[in-house]
Order: C-alpha cells, then sequence, then structure tokens
C-alpha cells in the first residue's frame, strides 16, 4: 500500500529513486528483531548498514546530492532508527568534515576510499564528558611536535575524556574524526578536528582505551567513553582548512580560535538537517501506525455497541491532535530541505547566510519536540501494543529522545537562538501592530496572532536587556533571569514559520476535496497552539473570553469532519506495511511475519 497523492506532505515525493530506495529498507534484514542482546543489536545495525554500503551510492557521493542524501536517511529512520544515527554519523559528520576541512587533499584519499566502501565506518568525536554539550570547554589535546611533525593526542585529566561516541563494539573498524584544542609551544590555535584510526577489527591502537558505555533505552549503539594516551598521529590527520603550514613548521590561522571553533563546528549543520528530516518521517510513521490501528481496533461497551476506537471523541482529539502536528512539522522541515538543497532566494532565513544556521537549528530542535510528542501520544492511544517494541512505536519514541542532544542539545540551540534574535543578527521581527480578531478559524487570523506574538516577545526581551545594561549588570547576569523568554522568543519564531510553511503546503495540494481536509487538519494545528497560548493572548487583551469559549466545541467539529479522512491522509504519507514493519498497521499483516519477531500474535492484534 503506497499513497499516490502529490503534495508536500508525501514523503520522498519527486524522488526518482524513491521506489528503489523503499526497496531495500524493506528488505528482511530490517525487520524488528526481539530477544537480542545489547551487542547483538549493535552488531545488526552495523550488519544493516554494511549490507547497504554497497547497494546506495557512496557517502561523498551522497553528500554532493543532498536531496539523494535526505531521502535515504529518512527512509532509514523508519526503517531502523539506529541505522539512521549510525549513517548519519559516517556520512554528514565523518566523511563529511574529512572532505569539508580536508580541501581535497590527495593524502586524504586513503580515508575517504575505506569510508566510501564501508570497510571502517566513520565517527565523530567532539563531546567530552566533563562540559557535556559545551564545546567552548574542550580540552583533549593535540599538541605539535616541530621535530617530528607529527601531533601529540592526549587527555589531560578525566573530565577530559571523550563521550558517547559510538566505539566500543569489537569487530567493527572504526575512524574517528576527533576534536582537539591545537597546540604549538604556548600557542593555542583553538579547537580543530584530527582524522585518526580508532579501532582496527579486532583492538585499538597503542595508547587509545575505549570504555563501553552502559545500554540506553530506545536507540542501541555502541556508546563509549574514549582517553588517550600520548598518541603520535602524522601531520596528515589535521583537517587544517584555511589554516596553513609555515615554512617554520608551524601553523598560522586567519580565524583565530574563537571563529576557528565555529567553523570547526558547522558540520553539525548537516546533521541537524538530517535530524530534522528522519524526525518528521518517524512522526509521520508513529501517527499512520497508530491511526491505521484505531481504524480497525475495536471497542464494546454498554451505551455505544461495538464501534472502531477512532470513532471515539478522546481518541480523535489525540490522534488528530497528532496528525495535525507531524503534518505542520514535515511543511517546516520540507521548506528546510529545499533552503538546505537550493538556498537561493531574497528571505535570509530561507537563504545560504548566518540566518539559515539558525533556523536549521530551530528545525531540527521543533521537529524534536513534535516527533517526541507525537511518538509518546501515540504509544499511548495504542493501548498495551504501544510497549513492544515490535510494533516501532517505542523505537520511534527512542530516536526522538537520543536525537535532542545530538548534535547540538535541542534547548541549548533554542537558547542561543533566542540571544541571536534579540541581537538583531540577520533579523527583523514581525512589523504588526495590534491585531483586531474579527475571526478566529480565519488563517489570516493565525498568521497575525503568531506574528504579533512573537514581535511582543522581542519586544519584551530587548527591553529588558536593556534596563539590565544600564543597571551595569554582566552578560551572565543580564541573560541568567531572561533565558527563559529569550527560548520563548526563538520558540514562538520557529512556530510562526511552521504555521505560515503549514498552511502553504495545505493550500498547495491540487484536489479540491482533499484540499478542504488538510485544510482543516491546519485549522486544529492553529487551534491547538492558540489553546495553548491562550492565556497569553487573554492577558495581553488580543482575545477574549468569549472567543476562547469558541474553542473546545470547535475541535469537536473539526473531528467530526476530519474523520471521514484521516486514514487516506496516513495513507498519502507512501509509507508500505514491508517498511513500517508493524503488526499495528494491519490485522492481516502479523499473519506474515514469524513468530519470532513478535511478542505473541494475539498481544499485538487487538479485535
Amino acid at each position: 500500500m503506497t499513497g499516490t497523492t502529490s503534495h508536500a506532505f508525501v514523503h520522498g515525493h519527486g524522488d526518482p529513486n524513491r521506489a528503489e530506495i523503499l526497496g531495500l529498507f524493506s528488505h528482511e534484514l530490517f525487520r524488528p528483531r526481539t530477544g537480542q542482546t545489547h551487542a547483538e543489536q549493535c552488531r545488526l545495525t552495523y550488519e544493516r548498514l554494511r549490507w547497504l554500503g554497497p547497494r546506495l551510492p557512496p557517502a561523498t557521493e551522497l553528500l554532493a546530492n543532498p536531496r539523494a542524501l535526505l531521502g535515504v536517511l529518512e527512509t532509514a529512520a523508519v526503517a531502523s532508527p539506529s541505522v539512521f544515527l549510525a549513517m548519519t554519523i559516517h556520512c554528514c559528520l565523518s566523511t563529511n568534515a574529512i572532505v569539508e576541512y580536508g580541501g581535497g587533499r590527495r593524502d586524504l584519499a586513503p580515508w575517504l576510499t575505506e569510508l566510501d566502501t564501508m570497510a571502517s565506518i566513520g565517527t565523530l568525536v567532539v563531546t567530552e564528558l566533563g562540559h557535556g554539550n559545551s564545546h567552548l570547554a574542550i580540552r583533549t589535546e593535540a599538541r605539535l611536535d616541530r621535530g617530528t611533525g607529527e601531533f601529540v593526542l592526549h587527555t589531560p585529566d578525566p573530565a577530559a575524556r571523550k563521550f558517547m561516541s559510538n566505539n566500543s563494539l569489537d569487530g567493527v573498524p572504526k575512524i574517528g574524526v576527533v576534536y582537539a584544542r591545537l597546540l604549538d609551544g604556548d600557542t593555542d590555535h583553538g579547537v580543530f578536528p584530527f582524522v585518526l584510526r580508532l579501532r582496527r577489527e579486532h583492538g585499538v591502537p597503542d595508547g587509545i582505551r575505549i570504555h563501553a558505555l552502559p545500554e540506553t533505552w530506545g536507540m542501541p549503539l555502541d556508546y563509549s567513553v574514549i582517553e588517550f594516551t600520548q598518541v603520535r598521529i602524522p601531520r596528515y590527520s589535521l583537517l587544517h582548512d584555511s589554516a596553513a603550514w609555515t615554512p617554520d613548521g608551524g601553523i598560522v590561522d586567519p580565524l583565530g580560535p574563537a571563529l576557528r571553533l565555529k567553523r570547526s563546528l558547522a558540520v553539525r549543520e548537516n546533521a541537524w538537517m538530517a535530524s530534522a528530516a528522519a524526525l518528521a518521517a518517524v512522526s509521520r510513521a508513529a501517527v499512520a501506525i497508530a491511526v491505521r490501528h484505531a481504524a480497525h481496533r475495536l471497542s464494546r461497551s454498554r451505551f455505544s455497541g461495538e464501534r472502531a476506537v477512532l470513532e471515539f471523541r478522546p481518541q480523535q482529539h489525540a490522534l488528530f491532535g497528532a496528525l495535525a502536528a507531524a503534518c505542520a512539522s514535515t511543511a517546516l522541515v520540507e521548506r528546510a530541505k529545499r533552503a538546505w538543497c537550493d538556498p537561493v532566494g531574497d528571505d535570509p532565513l530561507w537563504s545560504r547566510s548566518a540566518a539559515l544556521g539558525r533556523t536549521l537549528g530551530l528545525v531540527k530542535a521543533s521537529a524534536c519536540h513534535t516527533a517526541y510528542r507525537v511518538t509518546e501520544t501515540c504509544g499511548l492511544r495504542s493501548g498495551a501494543h504501544g510497549m513492544f517494541l515490535a510494533n516501532r512505536l517505542a523505537e520511534y519514541q527512542g530516536l526522538a529522545h537520543m536525537l535532542n542532544p545530538a548534535a547540538g542539545d535541542g534547548r541549548l540551540i533554542e537558547l542561543d537562538a533566542g540571544r541571536s534574535l534579540a541581537e538583531g543578527e540577520h533579523y527583523r521581527p514581525p512589523q504588526l501592530g495590534h491585531p483586531v480578531v474579527r475571526d478566529l478559524w480565519d488563517p489570516v487570523c493565525w498568521r497575525e496572532l503568531a506574528a504579533y506574538r512573537e514581535r511582543r516577545l522581542h519586544e519584551r526581551l530587548t527591553r529588558e536587556l536593556e534596563v539590565a545594561r544600564r543597571r551595569g549588570q554582566d552578560p551572565f547576569h543580564a541573560w541568567n533571569n531572561r533565558l527563559a523568554l529569550g527560548r520563548e522568543l526563538a520558540a514562538a519564531h520557529v512556530r510562526r514559520l511552521e504555521l505560515d510553511c503549514f498552511i502553504e503546503a495545505a493550500a498547495a495540494v491540487p484536489d479540491h476535496r482533499r484540499r478542504a481536509a488538510w485544510e482543516r487538519l491546519v485549522a486544529w494545528f492553529a487551534g491547538e497552539r492558540l489553546r495553548t497560548d491562550l492565556a497569553w493572548y487573554l492577558t495581553e487583551g488580543v482575545l477574549t473570553a468569549d472567543q476562547a469559549r469558541t474553542l473546545p466545541p470547535r475541535f469537536d467539529l473539526l473531528a467530526e469532519e476530519l474523520l471521514p479522512h484521516v486514514v487516506e491522509i496516513v495513507e498519502s504519507f507512501g509509507l508500505p506495511d514491508e517498511l513500517l514493519n508493524s503488526p499495528l498497521v494491519n490485522p492481516q499483516y502479523a499473519k506474515t511475519c514469524g513468530e519470532a519477531d513478535l511478542p505473541a500474535a494475539a498481544s499485538v492484534t487487538c479485535k
């Protein structure tokens, strides 16, 4: 079963290789397994990854074709979240760092060949145990030995041990891009990436100690803590980017330490885009599973007789809200994908600039919050069935949990964006006066309310920061009491963008009947946003109590109007049963799965 509707919500629409990609990830190797140990789960991830290797373009080719890369990664997320994570690290971070900062050097070609053939898997080694996601505090040292031209990689203390990279599984060769502070005598040049071998097929190089971390919930991978003890690495390990070697064997960097760190971390924007695409994909997958399950799962009571649980209002309010959120997130991510793949246009928020990096970070953070809420709701609304890993919902929730801190914690991204917006970096707040609300369900009204909220939050934050400055507060105290307001501004900004994208995508649906259904879904999403921020709008005097009272009955009306269309909507996502691999999507599908793959046939299908 695949959808044929042609609009922005169709997963992978327009990709000529879509059918081939679906075929790869529908292979029996990707069928969920149960009863495995943690090590067996990790080994299966790399088995799947290496099986894909010769069947997909190599990593360097995918990096040159971002649309194809994102199509592969978001399909991988639905089929196997752990494969998505390992592939994103391998391609978007490790391989990309070598390509981006290596400048096409021929001495790096052997590393890229190993990564392209997946003879070795690439990892990125940045975060340190003692400082979390604070990359300003990286303390791992790469000290230049001018006598030999080598670097000496060293962990100066336990807090500087590298944390969380996927390097602990024996038998899987790993090439790591390790971030370390480049020291030349008394000069600290800042944080640079270095490429080196972290693990052979059996064992690790001298001076490197890799400790396996405990099992994680929801996202099995061979996470590790790494310690370096006076490890000598060759000169060509340094990915020096625009820095250069001097005739006397030293380093000169035109950027300086502060800008060098920012430049060295720029590869994470690839991971932001990949993560956002994956999170939107698993949001769609989760809601497709839950809606289809609720449509055929029957319930009987004294007053209703036998009915599908999707006919009951509480189930509708939960799942239609999840569906609206997943589709809005998809519209936002699709807009980000277009900007990432073809960064042209006059809007700095969506064209290649410093603003695009901020926008992509916020899109990733927003998609992560949405995916966690959607997968949690879908799991809870699927009852006990939602608990079983074989039904996929818990696995998708695990991915949303894992991607929140990955490649930059979502909250930190929002806090940094709030500061950037307050300082007017490539940004002007919406220029809108006090809106006059005549029809609360008019799309023009939704956009005006979202824009007004963003402008007012910006005004309040900048006003408070100016008062703090006049009082002589230092930067820490000026911001510390206003971090929550800064994050609120960043959230309002990305929510306005999301609403705009959703309205525009629904309006572009060509078929009138389907477009009307999508517009009702947009109304549901906009109504939930109003309900979330209702207290703020009331205290601002923008909405009245009488207008607020119209919200609950309108949701019931929308539920009535959406009910005949929701199954068709989730089918338009184009997610075949063989890709979802969930017995919940089809009561007959469980019968085609081996008994070893399921907790028990009776425990995953509800009649």
